[in-house]
């Protein structure tokens, strides 16, 4: 009996984490998320490693990062330029594994690092992983980080992770309460590393409301933000890349 016990629940995990698996998927828009990833694991495919051709009169910008990262619009008619090198879905073990060949050979003068909050999708699946999986973000943060500012010499901005909008009561399964919590603590951590080369763009005080979720007139579905979120976001990113102009012409 007991062994009939253990196979209705691998069964019932197995369900689980499939489910889990297309809810992901959806959301981050890859029907084929799953080919791609035995293929090309980091998505070192999706952009061309070496240097592209750019007006080396701009400061270089290069959104870097998930799906939050790739719908991040460039700012019009500023003296930047803008490149995205998002990819939907990754991790930050996945963007911290393409760092060198989609951000290094660019030479950026500021990179926009947005991630996290896919690492926290294996907190459903695997809830006593839940502080491992956060320490791994938090040193896959500080890694990219490192790398951005002592290889690249690049300044960083940092943003911190936004919070999903309100969860339906049949979401709530795949997105735990304890997930939440998480991106409170990395976000936590994220402010710590706050220096005179990496600047933090707050997200998450910028797009939540009192209860700690992304407006709803920000936000396009459960993860991700609508054009609305997106202008919140640029008007705060334009404060920062002002006043690195001017700290910039000063020195000159």
């Amino acid at each position: 009996m007991n062994k009939i016990y253990f196979a209705i629940a691998i069964l019932l995990l197995l369900l689980s984490g499939s489910l889990g698996l297309i809810f992901w998927l959806q959301n981050n828009n890859q029907p084929s998320a799953i080919t791609e990833s035995l293929i090309d694991p980091y998505g070192l495919n999706m952009y061309p490693s070496h240097p592209i051709n750019r007006d080396l009169n701009k400061p270089l910008v290069v959104f870097f990062g998930d799906s939050r990262a790739v719908a991040w619009p460039a700012i019009a008619n500023i003296p930047f330029e803008f490149i995205n090198r998002g990819i939907n879905g990754q991790t930050t073990d996945q963007v911290l594994g393409r760092l060198s060949a989609h951000v290094a050979s660019l030479s950026p003068q500021i990179v926009v690092v947005q991630v996290g909050v896919n690492d926290l999708r294996d907190f459903a699946t695997f809830p006593n992983q839940s502080q491992n999986i956060v320490n791994n973000c938090k040193q896959n943060i500080q890694k990219i980080v490192d790398r951005l500012t002592q290889e690249l010499k690049a300044t960083v901005i940092l943003t911190t992770i936004f919070p999903t909008s309100e969860l339906s009561q049949s979401m709530g399964a795949y997105w735990p309460e304890e997930a939440d919590r998480a991106i409170i603590e990395i976000n936590q951590f994220i402010k710590s590393l706050k220096s005179d080369r990496v600047i933090i763009l707050d997200a998450a005080t910028l797009l939540a409301d009192e209860s700690g979720k992304v407006r709803p007139i920000y936000s396009r579905d459960i993860l991700h933000l609508n054009n609305q979120g997106y202008i919140m976001l640029n008007a705060e990113l334009l404060k920062i890349l002002t006043n690195y102009k001017n700290i910039a012409v000063a020195k000159n």
